[in-house]
C-alpha cells in the first residue's frame, strides 16, 4: 500500500533529500537510486531497498501498472508523492517519477571469489563520478570478479557515479580500501600480477599475458597511477596513441585495458 505524502516538512521526505549529502549516506548507510531501469536492477538483485517512491503522475497512469505492482510485492515503505515535491528530492534534471532509497552493501576482499584466475579492478584515486560509474560498468561487462576503490576515489554512492553505472553496481563487489599495503599484500598473497597503466617507461598493454590473476590499477585523472602503487607494479603498460591526442579519457583507457583481459582469455 502506497503511502500519500505531500509535505515538505514529512520526516521521510526530508530523509530521501538529506541523502544527496555523502556525510548523511556515510551516516546512514544508505543511498538513493533513481529511473525505471535502476530501480528495476535492484528489485531483481539482492540489493536491500528501504522505501520506494513514485510521483502522482507516474502512480496514475496506467502504462506503469506493471512496475507498480512489480514495486508492491515487498516489505519496503512505499511513497506516492507530488510531482512538484518529488522533483526537489530528485538528483536528476528530468526525473522519470520513480526512485529508491538503498541500504549500502558492505564488501570486504574476502569476499571475492579467488577462483582460478581472478580479475580485479583497482581504483587509484578516480575523482569524477561519471568516470568511476563508467569503470564500473565496464568492470561487470568484461566480467571482473570485483572493482576496489582506494582511499581517494570519488564516493561510488554520489548520485552520478550510480547513474553512470547503469546498474552495474548490483552486479560485483565494490570494495572500499582504506589501507593500500594491507590490499596490495592481500594482492601480492595470491601471487596476482599487478598492472597499472602508465603514460611511459611501460610496455604496449597487448604484449602482457593478461590470462592469469592479475589487478588492473586505472589511475587518476590527472596525476595517473601513484607512485606508490607504480612501484608495487608487476607491469607499466600504455596504450599507443598514433595521433595528435595527449591522452585518453579514463574511462575509455580503463575499457581498452579490461577488454584486453577478455580478448586474450577468448583466445586462450
Amino acid at each position: 500500500m502506497f503511502m500519500d505524502i505531500s509535505s515538505h516538512h514529512n520526516k521521510n521526505i526530508k530523509h530521501i533529500k538529506s541523502l544527496a549529502l555523502k556525510n548523511n549516506r556515510e551516516k546512514y548507510n544508505e543511498f538513493v537510486i533513481e529511473g525505471i531501469r535502476m530501480v528495476k536492477e535492484a528489485l531483481q538483485s539482492n540489493a536491500k531497498i528501504k522505501a520506494v517512491a513514485l510521483s502522482n503522475s507516474f502512480y496514475s497512469n496506467e502504462r506503469n501498472r506493471a512496475f507498480i505492482n512489480l514495486c508492491s510485492q515487498s516489505y519496503y515503505k512505499l511513497f506516492n508523492i507530488p510531482d512538484n515535491l518529488f522533483a526537489e528530492i530528485s538528483q536528476t534534471e528530468s526525473p522519470q517519477g520513480v526512485l529508491a532509497v538503498l541500504s549500502i552493501k558492505s564488501h570486504s576482499l574476502e569476499d571475492v571469489n579467488f577462483k582460478h584466475s581472478p580479475f580485479i579492478v583497482y581504483c587509484d584515486a578516480i575523482q569524477d563520478p561519471g568516470n568511476m560509474g563508467t569503470i564500473v560498468r565496464t568492470a561487470d561487462a568484461a566480467g571482473a570478479d570485483a572493482v576496489i576503490l582506494s582511499k581517494g576515489c570519488v564516493d561510488i554512492y554520489n548520485p552520478k557515479s550510480v547513474r553512470s553505472t547503469m546498474g552495474s553496481l548490483f552486479h560485483l563487489p565494490v570494495i572500499k580500501s582504506e589501507d593500500i599495503n594491507q590490499t596490495f599484500s592481500f594482492f601480492k598473497e595470491r601471487e596476482l600480477s599487478i598492472i597499472s597503466g602508465h603514460l611511459s617507461d611501460a610496455e604496449y598493454h597487448f604484449e602482457i599475458d593478461m590470462r592469469q590473476g592479475l589487478v588492473i590499477v586505472i589511475g587518476n585523472e590527472a596525476n595517473g597511477v601513484s607512485k606508490q602503487v607504480v612501484e608495487m607494479s608487476n607491469h607499466l603498460v600504455k596504450i599507443p596513441i598514433v595521433g595528435h591526442a595527449e591522452s585518453l579519457n579514463v574511462g575509455i583507457a580503463s575499457g581498452i585495458l579490461m577488454y584486453e583481459v577478455v580478448r586474450q582469455r577468448k583466445k586462450g
